[in-house]
């Protein structure tokens, strides 16, 4: 994986400035966005692609996890590490819970740490959404299958379904245009002896 591309959500200028310090100290600085508010963050991932979001959870237009949700509810599948100032476990765990891959605690990681942490989530983002990928199309792949069900209208001498329309059709014409079912023919046991003695 090349260098990512990174959008940088932090109005505090003394943490903007120690990141960005971190993301220069492991040259992914290159190709870096900014953003003080969740309100310009927004607007910026919807103006350019990036691959992951450095989110600070406390802006001026926002606080606490509802940032976060905000912005997982507009974008989906970007991968997303959150910034607290806090040492609060269990708000990051909630943040994992609402779609963040990582947390990180400011003052509590160097610049390796973070170049690490952004690599794993873009990673892991990557995995998830092919996985939810596959399993929306294995959904949809499914609703198209046709299946039978409910009561079917059938003559008891020769067997021909009645449509919904009022048509009388072979069992085999209505249950292939109405399934995935194939036909071979042949005979039964006791339909072979009784054709064999018709013939003699």
């Amino acid at each position: 994986m090349g260098k990512p591309r990174i959008f940088l959500v932090e109005d505090e200028q003394v943490s903007k400035k120690i990141t960005m310090r971190m993301l220069r100290e492991t040259g992914l600085e290159a190709d870096v966005r900014e953003g003080k508010t969740l309100a310009a963050g927004l607007s910026g991932l919807a103006e350019s692609g990036v691959d992951i979001l450095l989110l600070d959870l406390n802006l001026p237009d926002s606080g606490g996890l509802d940032t976060l949700k905000a912005v997982c509810g507009k974008f989906p599948a970007l991968a997303v590490v959150v910034m607290t100032g806090t040492e609060d476990g269990s708000m990051g765990l909630d943040a994992l819970k609402l779609g963040a891959q990582d947390y990180l605690v400011k003052g509590q990681f160097g610049h390796r740490e973070l170049a690490r942490t952004i690599r794993y989530a873009i990673e892991r983002k990557q995995l998830l959404n092919e996985k939810e990928e596959l399993i929306s199309r294995l959904q949809d792949a499914l609703k198209r299958v046709k299946k039978l069900t409910g009561l079917l209208p059938t003559c008891a001498d020769c067997k021909k379904i009645k449509t919904a329309e009022g048509k009388w059709v072979q069992m085999e014409s209505y249950i292939s245009g109405h399934s995935e079912a194939q036909f071979s023919h042949g005979f039964c046991d006791a339909c072979y002896k009784k054709r064999l003695k018709e013939i003699k």
